[in-house]
């Protein structure tokens, strides 16, 4: 089997500063790593390939330093890599980013069996990317994936796939290649590359492709979605001051707010039968006016 993983390299969260003054982030302080859920796609593809067998194929659309995320991706065990990139491409929104990629993945002479993109980058997560290149592919997609085991049947590999749903709900689904699939960053715990392997990563040369050579690319007219009207770092959540009880003397009320309240707290051990577990739960859900 052919897998095809689509990635990024964005800024490090906890590297992320924005003056107080003028407001502005600070670029120059930005670490830039490998994005986290496409670490996990990545992880995700070079674990089928191990089960299934077939070959890696990673890629991405960034400037030279976005080379650094696809030599992780050879130390990792991707078998080839390649950079898409021309100056134009500064300004393009996410449509033409997967424009790009789905044109580069067509001038191959077959599609991948799989491909796989992270749910959503680290600094703009919009997750428009993955839904995009599966509609310019015209391939079927399964968003937000947090489970993922291969089996066989009648000879053909069938994913099982677990995706993450809204209010905590979760959905199983049997999915056949030819298929994409987003995924969400708790889908597994990626790999550490050994030492050998970073150093011939190093050592590796990546190609590039310039996207406005291949055919049937072109850019999007996409509309201005997104809106920055203020930029500044997390406040910290204010801290819960339980209020003591009026009744109490002033140095008892300081001693409570000094403790959080945890002094009045009291614990009892309940011992006995279930029997007697549950009258015993009941007489304290009565007696507090919850039932």
């Amino acid at each position: 089997m052919r897998f095809a993983v689509c990635l990024k390299q964005a800024p490090d969260s906890s590297s992320v500063y924005v003056d107080p003054i003028s407001g502005e982030v600070d670029t120059e302080r930005f670490v830039q790593t490998l994005n986290a859920a496409d670490a996990c796609a990545l992880e995700a593809a070079l674990r089928l390939k191990e089960q299934l067998g077939g070959s890696v194929f990673a890629l991405t659309l960034g400037p030279d330093e976005s080379e650094e995320a696809l030599r992780v991706a050879l130390a990792m065990g991707a078998d080839t890599v390649e950079r898409i990139w021309h100056p134009s491409a500064v300004n393009w929104g996410p449509m033409t980013i997967a424009a790009a990629l789905a044109a580069r993945l067509r001038a191959d002479s077959a599609l991948p069996d799989l491909i796989f993109c992270g749910e959503q980058s680290s600094d703009w997560a919009s997750g428009t990317v993955g839904p995009a290149l599966a509609v310019y592919l015209g391939l079927p997609q399964i968003t937000g994936v947090i489970g993922l085991k291969a089996g066989q049947e009648a000879g053909r590999p069938v994913l099982q796939v677990t995706r993450r749903l809204e209010r905590g709900y979760r959905e199983r689904l049997l999915a056949e290649p030819p298929l994409l699939l987003t995924v969400h960053e708790t889908l597994n715990e990626p790999r550490y590359p050994s030492l050998p392997a970073h150093l011939a990563a190093l050592q590796a040369r990546i190609a590039v492709c310039d996207p406005l050579s291949l055919p049937g690319f072109a850019a999007v007219q996409e509309a201005e979605e997104t809106t920055v009207v203020e930029v500044r770092t997390p406040r910290p959540r204010p801290h819960r001051i339980p209020i003591p009880d009026s009744q109490l003397s002033p140095f008892e009320r300081i001693g409570e707010i000094i403790t959080g309240g945890t002094a009045r707290r009291q614990a009892r051990l309940v011992e006995g039968s279930p029997e007697e577990l549950a009258r015993e739960l009941v007489r304290f859900l009565k007696e507090r006016g919850f039932v």
